[in-house]
């Protein structure tokens, strides 16, 4: 069985003799069947022994404990049940205590409630982040911490799903007791917190005895009301407050009866399955098969151009403690731009997420520049000016001749040529692009797009470069658009519009499906004269066709001047607007278009079904090594629901059979490879889809040996 308890006897400073058990499993300490049952073993010799008068439960490597081994979720689960082992370590007639030092996390507090104490070190977490897993914490996790801290915090602490520093967690009450120090100072201080306990009455110690506290009667279905707003859509926020509901008037044995059943139906639920599966594909992404280049140095970043994207990249550099150049050629853009960076903090301090001290380190790190010489010394520049290729080139080609050899020349397009790019220069190898979405110090994702040309060395530097700024990094190929703005670009929300479907009954069916905001908000948003001003200069505007062309001819732009598919007040509130109503319907009589009613389900099906297809079509053209890496594109470039999965999770979800006939009623051209998939019978994660992607992927980069 992988991972074990370590024993040990400790010296108190009052004499006592005070077993240690260590659960060691690297790196984290995961409870798999080795460290629950040699839990459960120790945890007997240690009451056994006569001279052992208490107990310290610990962890090695730097850790407590993060929780469960979820690996076990899907191979089947063997030894003692978690629940079975914390009630043996809380029903101890020794006193029990937790020595914590870094992170004590889901199962892991679980564990630690079922101690008698709580020590930590001032460096610790604790946390029960189940819920980002579609599931609660199911090893009495939902009945002791109401018992301990009471109902409503208790609430906020599992249904947030973030981690508290100790700090934190000893103000509420999880912590008795903050240390300073490392492992051996939190080990030595629960040794002798144990022995001072030594005769203690440990029953009013025991989480399992009483009720949850609750400030009133309706604390609770208070909370429930605010945390469907917050985490809409999502089952796993609900069944946890069921559960501690129920640890405020009921007995602990029946509390935990009400955890069972709720924890089954979250593990057996479609939810909880694409949440973990998510939970994977987000640390898949960054491994790039047979890449054996290893990343270059990443001390020095150039940033060009010193609008809302550039600043957002400037920032996230100098946040990962890169030095940085920003540079724009026009001397009041780089200022303004500057200007806003230093606005962007001074709202961190106020709003405490950042202390002055902290912000000064940062700023120090940003070095304005409107001369091209200044990015000599950069490891890797980044292009970030507004999409156009006469424009790129120029600068691709300054860049040839002031970076140094080897530095990673960058571009952030969101839909170019990145070999084009490239021809620019003397060094297509060196070239690559680096996609932020907007805003960059907000948004997670970075998709790195590789040309032909673009060699290992610099997909390995730009890799590691996304890790450094905390991103989700994912390696896509050089097509129109990469993936998220691809396949996200061809979802049927302007065939629906035009259709006979209003932008509000378009938006109810994607907000119900999960999307934070439906497409007709969402283009309120970034702002209608976006698209329609371009078409408008281009002269294929048809305002008596096109919805779109009719709106901007309107000046409906959106939010900006509240008014688009919707108004808006001063305050930026939204309502129905007869005026655009108008406009629509105006435009559909001219078409020949009768307004229309379809379900949910129907309207779900004609937006997403085409971003699905158009997923196949990337993994058949090898410009995605996995369908997984569409899923984490969209969910953190789109916020794609995460508790669906991502479109091809859904996909899955669905059953490809019927994702093909669907797509097929449709009217749609289905992908050659969906229609391969339905033929053969392959499952997503099954050996011959992934061999099929493989190959096309290899096929596509034969040229660029990794």
């Amino acid at each position: 069985m992988k991972g074990a308890v370590q024993y040990g006897k400790h010296k108190a400073a009052n004499g006592s003799c005070v077993a240690v058990l260590t659960m060691d499993n690297a790196p984290v300490n995961a409870l798999s069947a080795g460290v629950r049952t040699g839990l459960e073993e120790k945890l007997k010799e240690a009451l056994a022994d006569a001279e052992v008068k208490a107990i310290v439960i610990t962890g090695a490597h730097g850790a407590f404990c993060a929780g469960a081994d979820i690996s076990e979720f899907a191979s089947g689960m063997s030894g003692p049940p978690l629940p079975m082992v914390i009630a043996a370590s809380e029903a101890c007639e020794k006193p029990v205590v937790a020595a914590i030092d870094g992170v004590s996390l889901g199962g892991g507090c679980e564990v630690a409630l079922g101690c008698h104490w709580r020590v930590a070190t001032s460096r610790s977490q604790a946390g029960l982040p189940e819920v980002n897993l579609g599931l609660l914490p199911g090893a009495g996790g939902t009945q002791r911490l109401p018992r301990l801290i009471g109902a409503e915090a208790s609430v906020d602490f599992m249904c947030r799903g973030a981690p508290l520093n100790a700090r934190m967690a000893n103000q509420i009450g999880i912590y008795d007791q903050i240390v300073e120090g490392d492992h051996s100072k939190v080990v030595q201080a629960a040794v002798d917190f144990a022995a001072s306990k030594v005769g203690t009455d440990l029953s009013t110690r025991r989480l399992c005895n009483g009720t949850a506290k609750v400030s009133s009667p309706d604390a609770v279905a208070s909370k429930r009301k605010e945390y469907q707003k917050l985490r809409a859509g999502e089952t796993a926020p609900m069944a946890i407050i069921t559960c501690i509901e129920a640890s405020t008037d009921r007995k602990f044995e029946e509390g935990m009866k009400v955890e069972g059943k709720e924890f089954l139906q979250l593990l057996m639920g479609e939810q909880s399955k694409a949440l973990q599966y998510m939970f994977f594909a987000e640390r898949q992404c960054s491994k790039i098969p047979g890449l054996g280049a290893k990343p270059g140095p990443l001390n020095v970043a150039g940033v060009i151009g010193a609008g809302l994207m550039g600043g957002g990249i400037a920032m996230c550099c100098a946040e990962a403690g890169m030095k940085v150049v920003l540079l724009d050629v026009d001397k009041a853009n780089l200022d303004r731009g500057v200007s806003v960076i230093k606005k962007n903090y001074a709202r961190s301090v106020e709003r405490k997420s950042k202390s002055q001290e902290q912000v000064d380190k940062i700023l120090a790190n940003i070095t304005p520049a409107t001369n091209y010489e200044a990015l000599a010394t950069c490891d890797i520049v980044v292009e970030a000016v507004f999409e156009n290729m006469d424009l790129k080139k120029k600068i691709f080609a300054s860049l040839d001749k002031v970076c140094k050899p080897g530095c990673i020349l960058a571009s952030n397009t969101s839909r170019l040529d990145i070999d084009k790019v490239a021809d620019a220069t003397s060094r297509p190898q060196d070239v690559i692009g680096c996609h932020f979405f907007s805003p960059a110090n907000v948004m997670k994702l970075l998709e790195n797009v590789r040309g032909p040309r673009t060699s290992p060395a610099a997909i390995a530097t730009a890799m590691a470069f996304g890790t450094k700024l905390k991103k989700v990094t994912c390696l896509v190929g050089n097509c129109n658009g990469f993936i998220a703005n691809r396949v996200m670009g061809v979802s049927g929300w302007g065939l629906l519009l035009q259709d006979g479907l209003m932008p509000s009954q378009i938006d109810e069916a994607a907000e119900a499906y999960g999307m934070r905001m439906g497409p007709g908000r969402m283009n309120d948003l970034v702002g209608l004269d976006l698209f329609g001003r371009e078409r408008s200069k281009t002269g294929v505007a048809e305002p008596d066709k096109i919805v779109f062309d009719a709106m901007y001819k309107a000046e409906r732009f959106g939010q900006k001047n509240g008014k688009g598919f919707y108004k808006y007040d001063e305050k930026l509130r939204m309502s129905k607007d007869p005026e655009a109503d108008a406009i629509i319907h105006k435009v559909w009589k001219n078409i020949g278009v009768e307004p229309k009613s379809l379900s949910h389900e129907e309207i779900v099906d004609r937006l997403y079904l085409p971003v699905v297809n158009e997923g196949f079509k990337c993994l058949e053209e090898g410009m995605a090594i996995r369908p997984s890496d569409i899923d984490v594109c969209c969910v953190f470039g789109y916020n794609w629901p995460r508790f669906r999965g991502g479109p091809m999770q859904w996909a899955s979800s669905i059953g490809l059979k019927a994702v093909l006939e669907k797509v097929e009623k449709l009217g749609m051209t289905p992908s050659e490879l969906l229609k391969e998939s339905v033929q053969k019978k392959w499952k997503l994660n099954s050996k011959d889809f992934t061999a099929r992607c493989n190959s096309a992927w290899d096929a596509t980069w034969s040229k660029s040996k990794l």
